[in-house]
């Protein structure tokens, strides 16, 4: 259907779809109702309005679109688990998906796979990582978050670093492991000297939840929109899996919003 565009100071004119109309008199300003309307700023250097182009629209609503929250995103919503069963034979892989709902826009902060303890666990160790959907592909195959190159890249167990993303079978059954960054905290501990009591400077190792927005990661929120997808992958190491299956999580904190943008 053709569109009549009407102006005080414009001649009708007829715009086909796709058809770039005349251009307009000096001063005319686009119809704010009627027919047609119009998107447009004032050009001062040659005195016409000119339509805006869409990337100006989509980028505002962009910046517009992160400032809805309708939802809360945590372990209630944004978790998922898998358990490397007894017997699992080395390269067996249990994967299981955290998928954004049609229609949402999740804006992601922080991030958190982890392992619970299994005491009873006597054989086997597990390389843990996920994948983004929404990421480029790698030779045909979706990317992990992870690179087991990365220095930066490291599980936490008991308070100490584990390198690389494989927990051995011994520190399973020893405690908890999370892929934590472990920093230095600065504070002051309370000293006790007979019946004196002072406080001085003390640092100490604090474990922090991994996050999208950090400098060495992101560097912002991690944008998925209805479709995409978070992978965790579990991978049997070394060692059939003996004496007690094996939990991982995936869980990840951030929030809804209003989806403005494709």
């Amino acid at each position: 259907m053709n569109d009549i565009v009407k102006g005080p100071y414009a001649p009708q004119q007829v715009i086909s779809p796709g058809q770039l109309g005349v251009r307009p008199p000096k001063g005319w300003v686009p119809p704010l109702g009627g027919v047609l309307n119009l998107m447009g700023a004032f050009d001062l250097d040659s005195g016409f309005w000119v339509g805006l182009p869409i990337q100006a629209l989509t980028e505002q609503l962009v910046v517009a679109e992160k400032q809805h929250t309708l939802d809360k995103i945590d372990p209630r919503n944004g978790l998922v688990k898998v358990t490397v069963p007894i017997g699992a034979a080395v390269g067996t892989a249990k994967t299981g998906e955290i998928e954004v709902d049609e229609g949402e826009v999740w804006y992601l902060c922080e991030h958190e796979i982890f392992i619970p303890q299994a005491a009873g666990l006597t054989a086997g160790d597990i390389s843990v990582n996920f994948r983004v959907s929404s990421f480029p592909k790698v030779n045909g195959a979706e990317k992990l978050y992870y690179s087991t190159d990365d220095p930066q890249v490291y599980l936490t167990s008991l308070g100490a670093k584990i390198a690389g993303l494989t927990a051995t079978q011994a520190q399973i059954a020893a405690g908890d492991i999370a892929d934590h960054k472990l920093i230095v905290t600065h504070g002051w501990r309370t000293v006790t000297v007979g019946a004196t009591v002072t406080s001085e400077p003390a640092d100490w190792l604090e474990e922090l939840k991994r996050d999208f927005r950090q400098g060495d990661e992101l560097n912002t929120d991690l944008r998925l929109v209805g479709g995409d997808k978070l992978t965790l992958v579990a991978t049997v190491a070394t060692n059939a899996i003996a004496g007690a299956a094996v939990d991982v999580y995936l869980r990840v904190w951030g929030r809804r919003g209003k989806r403005l943008v494709a």
